[in-house]
């Protein structure tokens, strides 16, 4: 049964790891009432360097169990489940809003162009392994870009696998982040790039020596701050934005619950250190034993509303 009052229903986010709660902490911010449930998948991360086909199967695994805990919107916060998974996603969820990372943060890089430079932009495409050999965010730009009446920027993506231990492993600064972005990012920086997607949400916690590996002024961008927009919009349209002040006005925020598939110490320490805030459980679970089975996720659901063809 879901709540009579959408209002009341939390709001799912996940990731193959920690990297999403870059995403997380910044709708904390911008929604300190909304209650939210977050699942890293650790046990089976980095998705980066898998096929396709287990990321997906991964992915459903946990729309599954988000679903079952009645949330009232999913957020992708991983752009190789966005890259290859997120219009599945989108499918079973429905009529659960489900935002991915990669529309976004392609929307916001065209927006990030320097207006002297938007008949001849460069944009550099950073990510995982899988999520560069999708071309996904090459292609959305492009169609975004001829939907805007703009002339295609040029592109070039390069894939930076290392990126995502680094971070896990909380080695965000120093001489081995700098040595690891310059040895990726050579051809990057002769590119010369106006605008650098961070294509997967870990990257930003290393934007300070993907920066010093690019030319001066180069404009970084991740998905966060237009995944947050398009959600705070969504749940206003709906009715299911709940008013800031109404819950957890004079203690923080409001609940979230934090969920992992593998070490819970090893996800706390660094979930402390994203969120800058202390939290105090985390609960294992084994996304390996929830049934995708057909019919367990494309169901219908008890929620009026109009079936969007993308969000």
């Amino acid at each position: 049964m879901f709540p009579a009052d959408m209002k009341d229903a939390p709001i799912g986010v996940f990731d193959s790891g920690i990297g999403g709660l870059t995403v997380l902490k910044m709708m904390r911010h911008a929604l300190p009432a909304e209650r939210f449930i977050y699942v890293g998948d650790l046990g089976r991360s980095p998705y980066g360097s898998k096929s396709a086909e287990t990321v997906r199967r991964c992915v459903l695994q946990i729309t599954a169990f988000l679903l079952s805990h009645h949330v009232k919107m999913i957020v992708i916060a991983c752009n190789t489940a966005s890259a290859v998974a997120g219009d599945i996603i989108r499918e079973c969820a429905y009529p659960v809003p489900v935002i991915e990372v990669v529309g976004r943060g392609s929307e916001m890089a065209l927006e990030m162009i320097p207006p002297d430079h938007r008949g001849d932009a460069r944009i550099g495409i950073l990510g995982t392994d899988t999520t560069v050999r999708s071309g996904v965010y090459a292609d959305r730009i492009r169609v975004l870009a001829d939907a805007r009446g703009m002339r295609r920027p040029e592109i070039l993506q390069q894939a930076c696998p290392l990126f995502v231990p680094l971070v896990e492993e909380g080695w965000w600064s120093g001489e081995i982040p700098d040595l690891t972005a310059a040895r990726y990012l050579r051809a990057m920086r002769e590119f010369k790039p106006h605008v650098v997607i961070l294509g997967c949400t870990h990257f930003p916690v290393l934007s300070e020596p993907i920066a010093k590996a690019l030319p001066e002024g180069t404009i970084l961008t991740d998905c966060a701050p237009a995944v947050v927009q398009r959600a705070e919009a969504i749940l206003r349209e709906r009715g299911w934005l709940v008013p800031a002040g109404s819950a957890g006005s004079a203690e923080g925020p409001a609940e979230t619950v934090f969920y992992c598939s593998d070490s819970i110490d090893t996800f706390r320490c660094q979930a402390e250190r994203f969120l800058d805030m202390p939290v105090d459980f985390v609960h294992h679970v084994d996304l390996e034993t929830v049934s995708i089975r057909e019919g367990d996720l494309c169901c219908p659901r008890q929620i009026s509303t109009v079936k969007p063809s993308s969000i």
